[in-house]
């Protein structure tokens, strides 16, 4: 299982490829990418749970109010979980230095730039749903 960032398709978010089992595969070996395993255990790069779900859960937040009030009408508060993935990547690697968490903002960055309105907004959310699943199946501590 190999991860490549050329290997997202934003048109998986954007919705003009559909959400398919090439997505689910790209989750898949994404999530396992930011394990880091090192001998089927997490290496010293990998993503903590609780770091992909500090933002999976701002992103829920922002889901229950676009369900409540319309993407449009919640748009900045989507539009300001960008900067807040970079200040927890800035965050993490002035402590721990090599992270893979810069892989995780680059990939949620192009699907965040992906996003257009609440049918490729919900295509993000369940991207990154899968993305989280796939990290926690292989191992992904907390």
């Amino acid at each position: 299982m190999s991860y490549k960032l050329e290997n997202f398709k934003s048109d998986w978010i954007g919705g003009q490829l559909p959400f398919n089992e090439d997505t689910v595969q790209f989750a898949q070996e994404f999530g396992a990418h930011l394990c880091d395993l090192q001998n089927d255990r997490p290496g010293r790069e990998a993503l903590t749970t609780s770091q992909i779900r500090n933002f999976f859960g701002e992103v829920r937040r922002i889901q229950a109010k676009v369900q409540q009030g319309g993407f449009d009408n919640n748009k900045v508060a989507f539009l300001l979980i960008r900067p807040k993935l970079a200040y927890a990547e800035a965050r993490v690697k002035s402590k721990q230095g090599k992270s893979r968490i810069e892989d995780f903002r680059k990939v949620m960055e192009k699907a965040h730039l992906a996003v257009k309105d609440q049918d490729s907004f919900q295509r993000f959310v369940d991207f990154l749903e899968a993305t989280l699943a796939f990290h926690k199946s292989y191992g992904g501590r907390d």
